[in-house]
């Protein structure tokens, strides 16, 4: 059915009318989300080749009106965007206010997990952000972005060549362990080595057969005489204490004698003993006390005066010096 022509001229002024007039958004003045929101743009990399496991970044560019700013609650964070599709990174960078603009730019990494079995377009969403000033809000809406995914192999071989086959992985390569190896043996040497002169050091083992050690001998016995009249003097009765302390006494000062001639390799007299620190310069550091332990030992053998030879050189210190005679063998030997 055609249109009366004179009835033309009526209907060409009403689209006319209809074309002019503005487009308005409910509830948005005309021209105010123009003013506020200058511009979105969106950078992304090439739209094809990509495989699982590939990164994908995009930059966004906002333009907004000052004294709108970009509201950071509204910023998308690191999530699963799909079963597919993470967002890994997030950063957004204010390059402030030049001529009323404040402009923003916003990096973001995508990771794609998507297994293709063949070519297939794939989405990246669309999201929105918020601009505000004070009270006043704006949409800020960053579009979509479609790329395509290629798979790691063709299912199907099409061509007339031999069927492509995975290459087998790839071998780890060997870490050099040749230093570390020689590092581990020159250790474990200088520790072997530090045991056997410890070992040689205190008689253990096999090289305790190497020589006598009297005064370490002598050392034990003579602490061992000491011990025994200290618990004579509590457990025996009074008329023996002094009885059992003497003989007591007298076995710790002949233990060390005996560890004297050892030594030496002859009778040791309080006249010998400069011939014996001659020869043994060593036991020269305890020169002072070996000799008054020769003089009680003159008190209590040839004086009978056994509480004088006490007096001389006390039981503690007879055990002390037998420990310290002890030490001086050990380290000369």
């Amino acid at each position: 059915m055609g249109i009366p022509r004179r009835a033309r001229p009526q209907l060409s002024a009403l689209l006319l009318a209809l074309l002019a007039a503005p487009c308005v958004v409910p509830g948005v003045a005309p021209g105010v989300a123009q003013a506020q929101l200058r511009s979105v743009e969106l950078y992304a990399p090439r739209p094809f080749g990509y495989l699982i496991g590939d990164t994908i970044g995009h930059t966004v560019e906002i333009a907004l009106d000052a004294p709108f700013t970009l509201d950071p609650a509204s910023l998308p964070q690191p999530r699963s965007v799909d079963y597919w599709l993470d967002l890994r990174e997030v950063r957004l960078d204010d390059q402030g206010v030049s001529e009323g603009v404040h402009r923003y730019r916003l990096d973001l990494v995508y990771q794609s997990f998507y297994a293709a079995l063949e070519p297939k377009r794939l989405d990246i969403p669309a999201f929105t952000l918020s601009a505000r000033d004070g009270d006043h809000r704006v949409s800020v809406a960053v579009p979509a972005w479609s790329f395509l995914m290629s798979p790691l192999r063709e299912i199907v071989s099409t061509g007339q060549g031999a069927v492509m086959a995975l290459r087998p992985d790839i071998v780890p390569r060997p870490i050099p362990t040749r230093g570390t190896t020689l590092a581990l043996a020159a250790s474990a040497g200088v520790a072997l080595a530090g045991l056997l002169v410890i070992a040689w050091q205190m008689g253990w083992g096999p090289f305790g057969r190497r020589r006598a050690r009297p005064f370490a001998r002598a050392a034990r016995q003579v602490r061992a005489a000491i011990g025994a009249m200290r618990h004579g003097s509590v457990s025996s009765a009074p008329s023996s204490t002094s009885l059992h302390r003497h003989a007591g006494y007298k076995q710790a000062l002949q233990t060390l004698h005996r560890a004297f001639d050892a030594t030496a390799g002859r009778g040791v007299f309080a006249e010998d003993l400069a011939g014996f620190f001659a020869d043994h310069a060593s036991f020269s550091a305890a020169e002072t006390e070996i000799r008054h332990l020769f003089e009680a030992s003159r008190r209590a053998f040839f004086g009978g005066d056994v509480l004088g030879a006490e007096a001389v050189f006390p039981p503690a210190e007879l055990a002390a010096l037998a420990g310290r005679l002890r030490a001086i063998e050990r380290g000369s030997a």
